[in-house]
């Protein structure tokens, strides 16, 4: 049954000497919907033998055996384990509980046990059979006729099977088969099981602040290591339980706060495997951009990640390189509410790939903004504080540019992207202008000394104009991208019951943002020009930050991710650059920086020669059929689903090795082969 599998296999618990603790859907807590599950399959399987009564022991079999009764109409009894006073007429069998290692005795009125009856029993476990050979004693006092005995799970190896045949018990069931406890592991009859994926498990994580798992572990921080492996950093995630006992992470995994069942620490940390880097040696990541000596390449984006001193100083204190200041104007700012949305998949929470944004620009004063800004330089000289300006005409840009300047700020980061501006002349409608930026860009230029920093808007056919119009009027680099225009249509994002067009962001814009990237580091490599390249756009992993390196930036800046899950991702944004530097043997960040250009081509320049198959392992498959639908329904035909055997076979005269079906297979059993002429 696999839905009863399945929850022993997620929920199940071992205890030293045999013992499978269910009690949190079985014999404690108990699942009425799996309980009904259970009810169903014991009657499809007993209805033949048609009972006329179920009978059970308290307490564990009663819920199983009410469902059953339900469901086929019968009455249902229960043997129970000590004698009422009301009690008088009855019939006793004496056993030996292997679970509380004691005698006791089972007690029937004779009423409801007659010679007429006949009996189907059901109960929660089959162990060493102790119980059930009470419950054939029972019968026989009564003369009744038992058809059958049913088991939600059987322990196999102690033998109570053996022990009921042996007694002439003709039918038995059981629903889940434990072949094995040894060393505390699950091993079920006819299931192979699977090496717990950690990172789906890991995606579970409500990522807790103070977390009550590790406060609960005695030596270690499962709750660190859990989100290091959230976080693309599966190796590393050791050294924080490395230490930790079996006893500890199960305290761990109980104190687990996750709404609907805990997450499943040791299972996790037991499949983490062991590190091929030595930690000893990793390199750091200091950089340079535009001259200015970096910590590492990780920036907060200007936003509301970024709007007040003390925000600011904690980002610094956690690890964070340097700062683009929430965007500074002259204007009054007064922003929405509700100003924020974001995408889920179905139902879910917490958990979104994209998020929308109305929020505008700094509501502080100017003065009050660069306040911030020269004394976050003054009592965190290493770190890299960046203002971010927009104005409204020349002597706006060239004030705010200026001040920025005399705050000592490290370099200005001129907005030209703001998608949601209620003011004329400012915004993303200003970065779709190349004769404006360029007018922009050249005042302020001429009017510091400090690097200038225009910020492009994705909302543009080609940004590479706007750009390069930025780069002739002096720029020092270029921020890309802002967030994109979009519409999002609940309910709950409306202000007063009205709507408008703002910035969309999360992880599911990075291949667009990607693009841009790509298109402004080949327009610098085909003008020779000379300017650097700070990303944006859906950064949540080191491996994000590491995709906008390599295609040419020196620096990253993440927003979306940070209001998410915290400035505390800067851990693993470093810990996971680090160590992919370690493993390839690379000592300087700027080796990787574009490293990835050269493989770009046109379209018509790729290989339209050779082929790759798709490769099924049968091991992995679960037999769910998607690759054929997909392939049926938006491929080309290829794939061939025997119902049977439940098992895709390929045909390879029609497949093109488009991958579709290794992209939509949920189980990962679809691979690469080796590249071939057609």
């Amino acid at each position: 049954m696999k839905s009863l599998i399945n929850r022993i296999i997620q929920d199940g618990h071992c205890l030293d000497g045999g013992i499978l603790k269910v009690d949190r859907f079985v014999n404690h807590q108990m699942d009425p919907y799996l309980m009904k599950q259970v009810a169903v399959e014991f009657m499809n399987r007993f209805a033949s033998a048609k009972p006329t009564k179920i009978l059970t022991v308290e307490a564990s079999g009663i819920a199983p055996a009410v469902m059953l009764g339900y469901l086929m109409e019968l009455p249902v009894a229960f043997v129970k384990k000590k004698k009422p006073s009301t009690l008088d007429d009855f019939y006793v069998s004496n056993v030996r509980s292997f679970t509380k290692q004691r005698d006791y005795t089972l007690i029937i009125s004779r009423e409801y046990l007659t010679a007429d009856d006949r009996v189907l029993f059901i109960d929660d476990f089959l162990a060493y059979g102790n119980t059930s050979m009470g419950i054939i004693d029972l019968c026989r006092q009564a003369g009744t006729e038992l058809i059958g005995m049913g088991f939600i799970i059987e322990k196999e190896f102690q033998g109570g099977r053996k022990l009921l045949t042996e007694a002439g018990v003709e039918h038995i069931e059981s629903l889940a088969i434990i072949e094995s406890l040894e060393n505390n592991q699950i091993k079920l009859k006819g299931v192979r099981l699977r090496q717990i994926n950690i990172y789906e498990e890991a995606s579970r994580c409500l990522l807790c602040q103070d977390a009550p798992c590790t406060k609960a572990c005695k030596t270690g921080d499962p709750a660190r290591a859990i989100r290091a492996i959230r976080f693309d950093n599966h190796k590393p995630a050791m050294r924080w339980v490395k230490d930790c006992s079996d006893g500890d992470l199960e305290r761990a995994e109980k104190a687990c706060i996750h709404y609907n069942w805990p997450i499943r620490i040791k299972e996790v940390v037991q499949s983490i495997h062991k590190d091929d880097v030595d930690d000893s040696h990793y390199p750091d990541l200091h950089i340079t951009f535009c001259g200015i000596p970096c910590e590492n390449p990780f920036f907060l984006a200007s936003s509301a990640i970024c709007t007040n001193y003390e925000m600011v100083a904690r980002s610094f204190d956690a690890g964070w390189a340097g700062v683009f200041y929430k965007t500074i104007c002259m204007q009054e700012i007064h922003e929405t509410s509700p100003r924020f949305d974001a995408m889920h998949n179905n139902a879910t929470h917490g958990d979104f790939y994209g998020f929308r944004n109305m929020e505008q620009l700094s509501e502080n004063s100017v003065e009050t903004d660069f306040d911030i800004l020269r004394r976050l330089k003054q009592n965190y000289p290493t770190k890299v504080v960046i203002a971010s300006i927009m104005g409204q005409d020349e002597q706006e840009w060239i004030k705010l540019a200026k001040m920025a300047e005399e705050a000592g700020c490290d370099a200005v980061e001129l907005n030209f992207s703001c998608p949601q501006m209620k003011y004329k002349g400012m915004g993303s409608d200003v970065g779709q202008s190349p004769e404006l930026v360029n007018t922009y860009t050249a005042c302020v230029k001429s009017s510091v000394k400090i690097p200038v920093i225009p910020k492009m808007t994705p909302n543009i056919t080609h940004i590479s104009e706007p750009a390069m119009a930025c780069i002739e009027a002096g720029a020092d680099a270029i921020s890309a991208i802002n967030t994109i225009k979009s519409v999002t249509m609940t309910a709950e994002s409306e202000v007063a019951g009205q709507r408008t067009i703002s910035g969309y962001s999360g992880r599911g814009i990075r291949p667009i943002a990607l693009r841009h990237i790509l298109e402004l580091a080949q327009m610098r490599d085909s003008s020779n020009s000379q300017f650097e390249l700070s990303g944006i756009g859906g950064i949540e992993t080191w491996r994000d930050a590491l995709e906008f390196i390599q295609l040419g930036c020196d620096n990253v800046q993440v927003c979306t991710a940070v209001m998410q899950y915290g400035y505390r991702i800067i851990d693993d944004l470093i810990l996971g650059l680090q160590r992919y530097m370690a493993k390839r043997g690379i000592t300087q960040l700027s080796q990787l920086v574009g490293e990835q250009l050269p493989k770009f081509l046109n379209p018509d320049n790729l290989d339209r020669d050779t082929i790759i198959y798709p490769k099924f392992n049968k091991d992995l498959c679960v037999g769910c059929g998607r690759c054929e639908v997909s392939c049926s329904d938006g491929g080309h035909q290829a794939i061939v689903f025997d119902h049977d055997t439940r098992r895709p076979r390929l045909v390879g005269t029609k497949c093109v090795g488009c991958h579709l079906c290794r992209l939509v297979c949920p189980a990962g059993a679809i691979g690469m082969t080796k590249r071939i002429p057609k």
